[in-house]
């Protein structure tokens, strides 16, 4: 417990330096300082890609600080809480960045144990605390404060650990629509064309993937925003072997 908690207190004080001391990219910062570069003559980091690194920084910085900046009735924004999950979710899509992925799999909303605890859509603290996505990303570590299981995020990842690589992760309103309880709800029409920026942002950063949507509301969602789908999931929330079923079929027949 004293390890874990040291290791949430330097996570902390990286938290509280974001964004002006944030480093999206740390691989080509180690290659440098360890002389490796990548290729034998160690000179790569001149090469173009890291203007496209330079760029993609950017765009990241300027959506995640676009999303803490929202503010809207009966919504929570579980960004501008917590610089913690802003981080996670600049480590995350940093760590897509090298991994160049084929396909975004897009759900309609975080939900409350899930994406709202962690800031990475379809994750949950569990999956972070058991180090699940280092399988993806190694080298990657993800912060949280709790230990709660999302089960949809549980199944996901499951069949997920299954790909050479992993999807992009988004949903269509990338906040949390919430009753007075707390609880999940539907966003709104108004709601869906706020979260449309976020899912352009995000597919701007990923040219070329193939969205895939998770659940019958995603469904009609992609459908009413205009968003062309690739195929079609049912949620895993209720409907774990049936959603398995269907990845099977969609990446392996």
């Amino acid at each position: 417990m004293k390890g874990q908690n040291e290791n949430l207190s330097k996570d902390k004080e990286h938290d509280e330096e974001y964004p002006k001391t944030i480093k999206l990219i740390p691989t080509v910062e180690r290659k440098i300082v360890r002389g490796e570069g990548y290729s034998k003559h160690g000179d790569a980091w001149l090469h173009p890609e890291v203007d496209e690194e330079g760029e993609f920084e950017s765009k990241v910085r300027n959506l995640v600080d676009w999303l803490a900046r929202q503010d809207l009735p009966e919504v929570g924004n579980f960004y501008a809480d917590s610089d913690m999950r802003k981080l996670n979710l600049v480590k995350y899509f940093n760590a897509l960045f090298w991994i160049k992925p084929d396909c975004m799999f897009i759900g309609e909303a975080p939900g409350v144990h899930g994406c709202v605890k962690t800031g990475i859509p379809f994750t949950s603290e569990r999956l972070i605390q058991e180090r699940r996505l280092e399988r993806h990303f190694p080298g990657t570590r993800f912060v949280v404060e709790g230990n709660k299981s999302e089960a949809s995020a549980t199944v996901i990842w499951g069949a997920v650990d299954r790909l050479s690589k992993p999807p992009v992760m988004w949903n269509a309103f990338p906040l949390h629509p919430r009753k007075k309880d707390g609880s999940n709800r539907t966003p709104t029409s108004t709601e869906l064309e706020m979260g449309l920026y976020a899912l352009s942002a995000v597919m701007d950063l990923f040219p070329g993937v193939k969205v895939i949507s998770v659940g019958k509301k995603a469904e009609k969602v992609c459908k009413k925003i205009g968003v062309q789908t690739a195929g079609h999931l049912i949620h895993p929330s209720y409907h774990a072997k049936e959603f398995r079923e269907q990845f099977e079929t969609h990446f392996f027949n």
